[in-house]
Order: C-alpha cells, then sequence, then structure tokens
C-alpha cells in the first residue's frame, strides 16, 4: 500500500440494509410529520431541520431569482405551497385572492426579522398590535400635512421643479439618475419627518441617501436573510450594523435638535408631533411608538421603505421610455393636450390624462419592485383555507406571480400600457396590481408614493425628452439588480430640453 493509497470502508450487505432502513425511516417520519402538522401542499424535503434551504440556495446560486423560483414552486404544487427552513414553516402566496384573504387575519400579520432588522427599525416592527398605534398614528400626522391631498402637491411640485433645474443645467449631458431621484424624494421625507430640506450642497443629505443606497445593497437578493429570524454571522451583517448605526446617529441628532427647540404650540413636522404625543402619553413599554427609544428607529423605517422604492420607480420609468419612444411620444402628445405648454401638469390634471396613467400602472405591474413583498410572521397558530398555519411560520406573498400571471394579462413580459384603457380609452387599473401590498400591513406611504409618481414623472416629461446617450449607444437592458426593492442596471441617459 502506498502512502497516498486511500482506504475505504466496506459495508457489508446488512449494514447497508441497516442504513437504508433507517433513511426510509427517517422519510417517513419527516413525511408523516408534515402531514399531521396539516401545513399547504409543497416539495418533499429528506433532511430534516435543514429543509428546503439547500435547494434555494442553489437556485439563487445559479442566478435565478427567488420570485421566480417560487412561481415554478406554485406551478407544480399549487398556488398556495409551503416547504421549511432551518425549521421555520415557510407558506408562499403566489394568487392575488389568496394573499388577500390571508392578510385579513391579524393572525397573520406580524412580522419577522433577523437582529438586523430589529436593530435597525425596532421590535415594535414585528408584532401587527404594536406597530398598529403607531401606523394610526403616523397617518393622522400625514393628513395633518395634507400628504395623499392637494394640499401637499405644492412641496412635491417644489422637490420636482429642483429637480428640473438640475437636469436642465446639464444641457443634454448624459447622467446616470440614482442620486438625482434620490436626493428628490429623500428632501420630500426630510420636508415631512424633519420640516426642512436640504440644499444639493449640504452634505447631511449626500450622508442620509449613501447610507439608505448601501442599506439597500446589503438586503441582498430577496432579503431572506433579513426577514427570516435566523442569525447568521457575516460581513454583511457587521457592515448592515456599522450602516445602521450612522443612520441611527444621524436621525437622534435631528430628533434631539428638534427636543431642545420644541414648542408645543407651534408642531410644524412628524418628529414635532412625536415628541408632543410622547409628552402627552409617554410609554414605558419598550415596544411602544410612544417610548422615546423607539424614534429613531420608526423614522428609519419610513425612509427606507419610502426612499429608495420611489426612487426605483423613477428610473425604471426613465429607462423604459428610453426603450420605448413611441410610449413617451404618446405621453407627450396626451400631457401638451390636456395641459398645454405654459404650466407644469397638476394633480388635478390626472383624470384627464388615461394614458399616462396607464404607463404609470403598467410600470408598476412589470416592474414588481418589491416582488416579495416584506414576509409576514403568523402571529399565533390559526387556520387558512383548511391548512394550519402554525404560530411563527414564515409567509410570503409573491406580487411579482401575481402582477406576472398569464391567466391574468395574457402577455406578462411584454411592455403594452393599453392593457389599462378600455375600448373608450378611459383608464381603469385592475385589482390585481399590487405594487404597495394589500391587506392591513399594506405600504404606509402608499399615498405619498403615488402622488410623488405623478408629479415627478408628467413634470419631467412635460420639460424633457429622454434620450440615450448617442444614437448608436445600447438600449437599457432593463434586467433587475434583485434585492428587496429591484432596481435597474446602472444606465446613463440624457435629458434633452423641450420647447
Amino acid at each position: 500500500m502506498t502512502a497516498n493509497s486511500i482506504v475505504l470502508p466496506v459495508i457489508s450487505g446488512s449494514s447497508f440494509t441497516h442504513i437504508l432502513l433507517l433513511v426510509v425511516i427517517v422519510a417517513a417520519v419527516v413525511f408523516f410529520l408534515s402531514k399531521k402538522r396539516n401545513l399547504p401542499p409543497g416539495p418533499w424535503i429528506p433532511i430534516p431541520y435543514i429543509g428546503f434551504a439547500p435547494n434555494i440556495a442553489y437556485a439563487l446560486y445559479k442566478g435565478e431569482s427567488l420570485y421566480k423560483f417560487l412561481v415554478k414552486l406554485g406551478n407544480k404544487y399549487g398556488q398556495v405551497f409551503s416547504f421549511t427552513v432551518l425549521g421555520i414553516p415557510v407558506v408562499v402566496l403566489n394568487d392575488y385572492k389568496a394573499i388577500r384573504e390571508a392578510f385579513q387575519d391579524t393572525k397573520l400579520s406580524d412580522r419577522g426579522g433577523s437582529d438586523m432588522i430589529i436593530k435597525a427599525v425596532g421590535r415594535s416592527w414585528t408584532r401587527w398590535d404594536d406597530m398598529t398605534p403607531f401606523r394610526t398614528f403616523a397617518l393622522t400626522c400625514f393628513r395633518k400635512f395634507g400628504v395623499g391631498s392637494s394640499r401637499f402637491e405644492g412641496p412635491i411640485s417644489k422637490e420636482s421643479s429642483y429637480l428640473i433645474e438640475e437636469l436642465a443645467s446639464l444641457k443634454g449631458k448624459a447622467v446616470d439618475l440614482t442620486w438625482y431621484f434620490n436626493n428628490a424624494v429623500s428632501n420630500i421625507i426630510c420636508k415631512v419627518v424633519f420640516g426642512t430640506r436640504f440644499e444639493v450642497s449640504d452634505e447631511r443629505i449626500h450622508r442620509l441617501t449613501n447610507l439608505l443606497d448601501r442599506y439597500h445593497e446589503l438586503a441582498g437578493a430577496g432579503g431572506l436573510e433579513f426577514f427570516i429570524p435566523i442569525n447568521i454571522p457575516s460581513k454583511a451583517k457587521q457592515e448592515m450594523d456599522k450602516v445602521c448605526d450612522e443612520l441611527h446617529e444621524f436621525i437622534n441628532n435631528m430628533i434631539e435638535s428638534h427636543r431642545k427647540n420644541f414648542d408645543p404650540n407651534n408642531l410644524n413636522d412628524l418628529i414635532d408631533l412625536w415628541l408632543n404625543e410622547i409628552q402627552l402619553r409617554k410609554s414605558d413599554d419598550p415596544n411602544s411608538f410612544r417610548h422615546p427609544d423607539n424614534m429613531a428607529g420608526q423614522i428609519f423605517f419610513l425612509f427606507v421603505a419610502g426612499t429608495d422604492t420611489s426612487s426605483a420607480t423613477l428610473r425604471w420609468g426613465s429607462q423604459y421610455l428610453v426603450r420605448y419612444p413611441q410610449v413617451q411620444d404618446r405621453i407627450h402628445r396626451e400631457v401638451d393636450m390636456v395641459v398645454g405648454r405654459s404650466r407644469l401638469p397638476k394633480l388635478a390634471d390626472k383624470q384627464n390624462l388615461p394614458y399616462t396613467q396607464a404607463v404609470i400602472a403598467e410600470l408598476h405591474r412589470i416592474i414588481s419592485l418589491v416582488p416579495l413583498s416584506l414576509f409576514h410572521v403568523a402571529g399565533d397558530t390559526t387556520t387558512f383555507r383548511g391548512y394550519t398555519i402554525p404560530r411563527n411560520s414564515v409567509v410570503i406573498s409573491n406580487l411579482y406571480a401575481v402582477m406576472h400571471s398569464p391567466e391574468l394579462w395574457g402577455d406578462p413580459e411584454e411592455f403594452r400600457p393599453e392593457r389599462f384603457l378600455d375600448d373608450e380609452g378611459n383608464f381603469r387599473e385592475p385589482d390585481e396590481v399590487i405594487p404597495f401590498g394589500v391587506g392591513r400591513r399594506v405600504c404606509l406611504g402608499e399615498a405619498l408614493a403615488r402622488q410623488e409618481l405623478f408629479i415627478f414623472f408628467t413634470h419631467l416629461l412635460h420639460q424633457f425628452n429622454f434620450e440615450k446617450t448617442s444614437v448608436d449607444a445600447p438600449m437599457p437592458t432593463l434586467k433587475p439588480i434583485d434585492g428587496v426593492v429591484t432596481h435597474p442596471e446602472p444606465y446613463k441617459l440624457r435629458f434633452i430640453k423641450r420647447e
């Protein structure tokens, strides 16, 4: 025998039979337990505890998007199916009616979260009972400021005018729009939360937008590591901790400035109203939004949810209009006919711009910006469609599956705004267009996001032609960079001033 020889154990026929028998017994036990738990159907999982994790990891390793992978599983096992990941039951909903029905159940309205996301936004983010008072408070504040109504049109239009000035000053120079859109949208949130906007030259807005960008990059493909409550040490986690610390420092500095100058007779923004609420009804409950330590986390959540989503949608829209110049031309004609060239579009013009509305709706549908929404967690064991959903199960609503369903749309991969126009040319938006989710946890900033998108979109199209850098330049790929929010690949384009 040489030094490099390898000695393999000899397995007798009897031993092999025993091993095979053991494997069969374990598989049978797993199968029996899954049936006994009455979970929705799903793939057979031969390895206890580890569950479906290797299959998901392999799909992501091959470059497959998680939401598309879940569509394939739904086609095989049904639009409501399940599997386990490291001992945690995961229920996937690929169907609009199932999502709407499930998320009316308060027992399915909690959120999941690893240490990373809890550190960022606070533990009260996870439990529906803790989050409900904050949502009520925040929506009351939004109404006070006119968010979602014509009263808030002024601040958005003002920010839009600054953006138009910046782009016009480039005189047709090709640019990547990421920073421009991030800055404009962030300033709108800053106006609501901090009561002020930041000038382009202010280093604070640069720091804020850069940190928010990095946070979303670290969230990774699908955000599994952040929303399933399993904590795995990694370099991404270490950097995420640092980013969260810096964002909290920024927000806490703003809170402290408000606290020093607080005047209960002069409440100008969300922080002022919040400080007043704490002063009137302070809570010692560490999960209550009225606990002073929870302000920074919830404000963090408002910025994360409200900045990147609107900015990414505007970037997607710009690239689609470059790729489909005939759609851009038709919007130009409609806006010019309804609004004219002497003023910018207003919210009151919206009902008279059906094609423009159709383009925005089709954009929401085809990009499916937050394809898996944010994961829900069962706060208690409940029954759904005859199945048992155990407490602490993760529930995923696959919004991409709904908005790319061939049964609903016929040609879901085609960018075709006309699908939202009836025979008379009127705009109609089916219920199945759900970019902001559905149910009790629907996006808190939906009304603000819709306002922002319409005003920025129509103002930019009123003032500019969106063009490639040159005649020979490649078109945008329109391929998504996956994450909690899908982003378009970086692309430079020119804004040519319209006469």
